[in-house]
């Protein structure tokens, strides 16, 4: 399937770092969200109840960031990746996460990880 809704520069504050003194304070987070999904049904329909509401995705992934403090972007990668999955009918998700302010003072606009993760899989 090639069908995909994104959700692109979702901004999120998250106690995230190593170590434990970077965690003390929310850090901002960028992520990108893709999933894929069969829109055929919603664009004959044009039916809400036919798509993923794609405000719930953006707050299923606050939710996640908000959770738990973090070391890893690795592992909220993961986290968001496990919630959209388990919480929308979508076959795939693939979901980036940058760091924006993790290396500015070595002059690295970002680092971040994506991951895909499908429902099968």
């Amino acid at each position: 399937m090639s069908d995909k809704i994104l959700l692109s520069g979702i901004h999120l504050d998250c106690h995230i770092g190593v170590p434990a003194e970077e965690r003390a304070r929310p850090q901002e987070l960028i992520l990108d969200i893709d999933m894929t999904f069969d829109l055929r049904a919603a664009g004959r329909s044009d039916h809400f109840g036919d798509t993923v509401d794609y405000l719930r995705v953006r707050d299923v992934a606050a939710q996640v960031a908000a959770r738990r403090p973090y070391a890893l972007v690795e592992s909220l990668a993961e986290s968001v990746a496990a919630e959209i999955l388990a919480s929308f009918p979508v076959e795939s998700v693939r979901v980036l996460v940058r760091k924006p302010a993790a290396l500015a003072q070595v002059r690295v606009d970002w680092p971040g990880v994506e991951i895909v993760r499908t429902r099968n899989g």
